[in-house]
C-alpha cells in the first residue's frame, strides 16, 4: 500500500471514529443519576480518547518523508531504487550508513528534481538496514 494510500485511509479511520464517537454520544440520555454536566463531560472523554487512539494509530502506521528501497553505487553516489513508486533517487546528506547492495529504510527529504538529473533525497537518517537486496533474475 502506498504510503499517499495509507495515510488517506487512516485520516479516514480517524474522522469515523470521531463521528461515530461524537454522534453516540450525542443520542444518549442520561440514565440512574447522572446529570446532563456529567453525560457532557462523559462525551468530552470518550470524543478525547477516541481522537488520542485515531492520533496514536497515525503516528505507529505513518511513516512520514521516508524512502523503502534498494541502495546501489554508480558514478554520482548512491542511488535508491523506492519500492513504493518505482521512482530512482539520487542519495545525498547522510550516507556513510548506507552500504551499496543493502535494503534500506531512509528517512529525509525529497529535493525539486532539475531537468534530466534523477530526483535527489538528502537523507538525514538511516532509518533501519533490511540486509541484502534480492536479485530478481530474468524470465527465460
Amino acid at each position: 500500500m502506498s504510503s499517499q494510500l495509507r495515510s488517506f485511509v487512516c485520516k479516514a479511520a480517524i474522522c469515523a471514529l470521531l463521528i461515530a464517537s461524537t454522534k453516540a454520544a450525542e443520542t444518549q440520555t442520561p440514565i440512574g443519576g447522572v446529570t446532563k454536566g456529567d453525560a457532557t463531560w462523559i462525551a468530552i472523554a470518550v470524543a478525547a480518547i477516541g481522537a488520542g487512539i485515531g492520533i496514536g494509530v497515525y503516528a505507529a502506521v505513518h511513516h512520514g518523508h521516508s524512502l523503502n528501497g534498494c541502495a546501489v553505487s554508480n558514478s554520482d553516489g548512491l542511488l535508491l531504487q523506492n519500492k513504493g513508486d518505482g521512482q530512482t533517487y539520487a542519495l545525498v546528506g547522510e550516507t556513510a550508513a548506507i552500504k551499496p547492495g543493502d535494503r534500506v529504510r531512509v528517512s529525509g527529504k525529497k529535493e525539486k528534481k532539475s531537468s534530466g538529473d534523477a530526483q535527489r533525497f538528502v537523507v538525514e537518517k538511516l532509518t533501519k538496514d533490511y540486509g541484502a537486496c534480492k536479485v530478481e533474475t530474468a524470465a527465460r
